[in-house]
C-alpha cells in the first residue's frame, strides 16, 4: 500500500514544520513500512542546523523513522483512514538487510505479549498519543539538501501498547543510519 502526504498526516499526529516524511512507498501491516523523505534546503531545520552547511539532524532523522513505525502500526489498526491505497505500485524496496526477528529483545519488552494492540484501542475516535521510549541509533553519513532519505522499519515485536522496531536509513544506496525504537500509543 502506497500513501500520499495528505494520507500521511491522517495517520500521524505531526504537523508542519515537524512532519519528516512525504510518501510511503510500502506498508506491509504488521511487517514492514517504507517512506521517503526529499531533503530540500528550504526546510526550516536548516537555518540552525547549520547556516553555512546544511545537514539534516541526527534527531530529524529518528523522527523520520519513528513517523514511519506510527504510520506500520497506525495503518495497520485504521485501514479506513487510508483512501485508495496502491498495492505494489512504484514501490522501490530497500536492501533486504533488515529480517523480521533478528534483533534481540532489551529486556523491558521480554515479558511482552503477541500481536498488535489491544482490541480497545483499534477502531477507538480518540486521538493517540506516541511516546518514544528508547532509542539505540548509530549515524554513518551526513544527510544534505537535495538527497532522498528512504527509511525503511521493521516491526521486531508488538505489544498490546507499543512496539520495538528497527529501522534503517538510506540515501541512494548508502546506508546512512540505523536505529533500534521502543514507543508506546495512549489515547487521550
Amino acid at each position: 500500500m502506497q500513501l500520499d502526504f495528505e494520507e500521511i498526516k491522517k495517520l500521524i499526529p505531526q504537523r508542519f514544520p515537524f512532519i519528516m516524511i512525504d510518501k510511503v512507498l510500502e506498508v506491509e501491516p504488521d511487517n514492514y513500512a517504507i517512506s521517503i523523505k526529499n531533503i530540500s534546503g528550504n526546510d526550516i531545520l536548516f537555518l540552525g542546523h547549520f547556516p553555512e552547511k546544511a545537514i539534516m539532524p541526527g534527531v530529524a532523522i529518528l523522527e523520520a523513522m519513528a513517523q514511519t513505525a506510527i504510520v506500520l502500526f497506525a495503518a495497520e489498526n485504521n485501514p479506513s483512514e487510508s483512501q485508495a491505497p496502491h498495492f505494489g505500485k512504484g514501490a522501490t524496496p530497500l536492501p533486504p538487510t533488515l529480517e523480521k526477528g533478528s534483533n534481540t529483545l532489551p529486556p523491558t519488552l521480554e515479558k511482552g505479549g503477541e500481536g498488535g494492540f489491544s482490541d480497545e484501542k483499534k477502531g477507538d475516535n480518540k486521538n493517540p498519543i506516541y511516546f518514544l521510549g528508547s532509542v539505540k541509533a548509530r549515524f554513518f553519513h551526513p544527510v544534505v539538501p537535495g538527497d532522498q532519505l528512504k527509511i525503511k522499519v521493521v516491526n521486531v515485536k508488538s505489544l498490546p501498547n507499543g512496539a520495538f522496531v528497527s529501522a534503517e536509513a538510506f540515501v541512494d544506496d548508502k546506508k546512512i543510519s540505523e536505529a533500534e525504537l521502543v514507543f508506546s500509543v495512549i489515547n487521550e
